[in-house]
């Protein structure tokens, strides 16, 4: 019960509301975390009261009898006959019970009395409250031939658009699509801005539903690519083999409410625009979400571009499609089995070296970016800026797009926040407190989560978490500050500190490789002189530390030393490029900013200030 408590109490308090259109997700999911054992009980339990249940790729799918509507006393004999109701499902990883035609949701601890024989006493089922969407764009038409040529796909006749449904919004000059959800209700919308060719999702607070057109016939394969103009070209080439499905966030992120519709699918196919470096890996992070063994990838390259290229170049996109290969390999053991993938790394060069900071171009000279799937080590005297500049660091890739997860044990979530925003706005707003609701809801729209622990905690609901997290909110960069604070509390460790800190690594580095997550680990060096510089040897432990990871940056600080001695982070290791040098670390107090960027802003902000009064 205790470790329950404390997996409950470690759930991720989410920065990010239901504000942010690109990242609107279910507060409620947070609290959904899966006992095995009470999910194996609550399937036996199933067995024995003869209750209708799939098991499927991703969620056991069973009858709902949560709802109101649900009449125990009058109940078809036959399984068949009972799985057409209403169907729930319960996420397989995280114990998310949704039911997609009522709209109920809840734990599989609260839903387990409701699948009692005869139903427990003290049960009440939920009354119904069914919120229908209410779209946003009540004057849509059909599609008329200026917006149909405003697309600029060659050959597509306005008959052709129309017929897979969708709308014209003529004031705005938009596309409209509908997203439904497993029971085909609507759930929100996504729309096309025919002037700047962006994209738009809006969705209700908890649901999150799925763009996608099915054609004639009951297939089992599937086709999921990122953006409408893919979607529109592929929806119209009258493929009798595959649905087409656009994802609602593109690749940002696929929330778990969206798997249910996936169910019926024994193929999926990914055919993705990889339109910034942030979204190199997400086919494969969603593949694992929704079951590697029946996803399929085109990689892209020049003979097999993304749809609306291929059409641009009349390539045969059925031709293409046919040569779609499994994500997972059983085993690589020829050249031939990696020509593809060499071939689509070494053509997309820039997106395989990672995200860039737009803050630290001096990192983006050395590391070339910010890649997923490894291991960063800093470290750094106490109080020479660790966690400063870490946070900059991290808030950088997060502006872009890099969703975030911060562990902060040596400083509370508000305190870390309060940075974060100050690095944000680029000065303290103490005493501009008018400005702080506008900077902090432009600042809910970053994909940064934070975990509420705090203190000496122990590595197994800290990564009971973090795998939580992945999973729901597809986490790309998880930061842990600092590593010292997961040691000694494990009574298994019989006290060796040295043997505790190596396990707790190469769970990192494990997960790292297995989810292909960044992880940068916060460490505190060894007591040394402070007249010596720090190596990789200074890490506190044995040396498996610097061993497993990627890359090894060292935080040196001479203010303390040397008359003139100046603060520098050094790259002491980079397994990708093998480049080491050092980054000047000058700080701007107000800012709390390492970057010269942004004190070159904040200068050029100064001079205009001091200018404008003598020029009026």
């Amino acid at each position: 019960m205790r470790l329950a408590g404390l997996i409950k109490q470690s759930l991720l308090l989410r920065v990010n509301k239901t504000r942010s259109r690109l990242y609107a997700t279910s507060v409620d999911s947070e609290t959904f975390a899966l006992d095995t054992r009470e999910y194996l009980d609550f399937k036996k339990q199933l067995r024995q009261h003869n209750v209708y249940n799939k098991d499927g790729h991703t969620c056991l799918q069973l009858e709902c009898r949560l709802c109101e509507r649900y009449n125990y006393k009058v109940q078809p004999a036959s399984a068949a006959a009972r799985s057409q109701g209403p169907q729930a499902y319960i996420n397989k990883r995280t114990g998310a019970f949704m039911c997609p035609h009522c709209d109920v949701r809840s734990t599989l601890s609260q839903a387990l009395t409701a699948y009692q024989n005869p139903p427990h006493i003290a049960y009440r089922r939920a009354p119904i409250q069914t919120v229908e969407y209410k779209s946003r764009f009540p004057n849509l038409t059909d599609v008329t031939v200026d917006a149909c040529e405003a697309l600029g796909i060659k050959g597509l006749k306005v008959a052709q658009i129309n017929a897979i449904g969708v709308k014209y919004e003529p004031e705005q000059h938009l596309l409209h699509f509908e997203l439904r959800n497993a029971a085909q209700q609507l759930v929100g919308e996504k729309v096309f801005h025919l002037e700047d060719r962006s994209e738009e999702t809006f969705q209700g607070s908890s649901c999150s539903g799925l763009l996608m057109h099915t054609g004639a016939g009951n297939k089992s394969k599937a086709v999921l690519v990122s953006n409408l103009l893919d979607y529109i070209v592929l929806a119209t080439q009258n493929i009798d083999t595959h649905c087409i499905i656009c994802l609602p966030h593109a690749l940002k992120q696929l929330p778990q409410e969206c798997l249910p519709a996936l169910e019926r699918f024994k193929e999926l196919v990914f055919w993705l625009n990889y339109e910034n470096t942030h979204s190199w890996d997400a086919a494969r992070a969603f593949a694992q979400k929704m079951d590697e063994k029946r996803c399929l990838l085109i990689r892209p390259t020049e003979t097999e571009p993304t749809p609306h290229v291929a059409l641009r170049r009349r390539l045969n996109i059925r031709h293409i499609l046919a040569k779609a290969t499994p994500v997972r390999h059983k085993s690589i053991t020829t050249f031939s089995a990696l020509r593809n993938d060499i071939l689509s790394e070494l053509q997309n060069i820039e997106k395989v070296n990672g995200v860039k900071w737009k803050r630290f171009p001096v990192l983006n000279k050395l590391l070339k970016g910010h890649r997923k799937g490894e291991l960063t080590i800093l470290t750094g005297p106490t109080g020479s800026g660790k966690t400063t500049f870490t946070s900059e660091y991290s808030l950088d890739l997060a502006m872009q797009g890099v969703t975030t997860l911060w562990g902060s044990f040596e400083i509370r979530n508000t305190r870390l926040a309060a940075t974060l925003l100050r690095q944000f706005v680029g000065y303290p707003l103490d005493d501009k407190l008018q400005e702080f609701d506008h900077w902090a809801t432009e600042f809910e729209r970053l994909p940064m989560y934070f975990m509420t622990f705090h203190g000496q905690q122990p590595l197994k609901p800290v990564l009971e978490a973090i795998e939580h997290a992945q999973y729901v909110h597809d986490i790309a960069h998880v930061i842990i500050d600092n590593l010292q604070f997961m040691m000694g509390v494990s009574a298994s460790q019989r006290g060796d500190k040295f043997w505790e800190q190596d396990a707790i690594i190469a769970a990192f580095r494990g997960f790292a490789t297995k989810h292909n997550v960044h992880v940068t680990l916060v460490m505190h060096p060894r007591k040394e002189r402070q007249e010596d510089e720090l190596t990789t040897s200074s890490v506190f432990g044995t040396a498996k530390a610097t061993q497993e990871a990627d890359n090894v940056l060292i935080i040196q600080d001479k203010r303390l030393t040397a008359v003139r001695g100046k603060k520098y982070l050094q790259i002491a290791k980079n397994r990708y490029s093998g480049d080491l040098g050092i980054m000047p670390l000058e700080f701007d107090k107000d800012a709390l900013s390492y970057s010269s960027s942004v004190q070159s802003a904040k200068r050029r902000r100064d001079r205009e200030k001091t200018t404008t009064p003598n020029e009026s």
